[in-house]
């Protein structure tokens, strides 16, 4: 169980928040609760790994395939595409699902409402309310290791963080081929690493 989603839900820390506070960005707060809602039924007993991603993509507010839970075809130049490839190379995303709680993974967003095309400087505002989820999620779910999927993101949302553990950091397998190789070369080292140690 991640506690933290029934907090989210009520919108706890939404006030002031630019998306929350914005009538016509609705959407973006219906995504971010079906995301939320997919979320919750892949919690492991305990974590092994905590993928920390982004947020959700921008495209899920119309494509419901469009998130990292979410059922349907694989979608290629996805993150669940790319973590699967690195992984276990399922034959489909029901598979990687089972395998993926089985062996204690599990992915949450740093920010809950989708990201994508919001201005520069709303989207600061967006991270540093969403802070605070993130803060509890990372003080409340037991984990072993962390690894945040997003530089640009994380080097926003972390001066609201108290990071008091350690952590590894990803960019996200999007926009250049070399941030797909980094992604994808960074995660098998961190698995590597994990399963030597185990």
């Amino acid at each position: 169980m991640n506690p933290v989603i029934s907090l989210i839900l009520s919108n706890v820390y939404c006030k002031g928040c630019p998306i929350f506070e914005n009538r016509e960005c609705t959407d973006r707060i219906d995504a971010r609760n079906r995301a939320l809602e997919l979320n919750r039924q892949y919690v492991p007993s305990s974590i092994k790994v905590l993928l920390v991603a982004e947020s959700p993509p921008r495209v899920f507010i119309w494509d419901k395939r469009a998130y990292f839970y979410a059922s349907g075809p694989e979608r290629r130049n996805s993150i669940a595409y790319y973590v699967n490839q690195v992984l276990f190379k399922a034959e489909s995303k029901e598979k990687f699902f089972e395998k993926f709680k089985e062996c204690r993974f599990y992915l949450i967003d740093m920010v809950k409402c989708p990201l994508g095309n919001l201005p520069y400087e709303k989207r600061i505002q967006v991270i540093k309310h969403c802070a605070r989820y993130l803060s509890d999620e990372l003080h409340t779910l037991k984990f072993e290791k962390v690894v945040f999927i997003g530089k640009s993101t994380f080097k926003i949302i972390k001066n609201y963080l108290r990071v008091n553990f350690s952590y590894e950091l990803l960019p996200l397998p999007f926009r250049s081929k070399r941030n797909v190789e980094d992604f994808k070369k960074g995660l098998a080292k961190i698995i590597a690493i994990d399963q030597k140690n185990s």
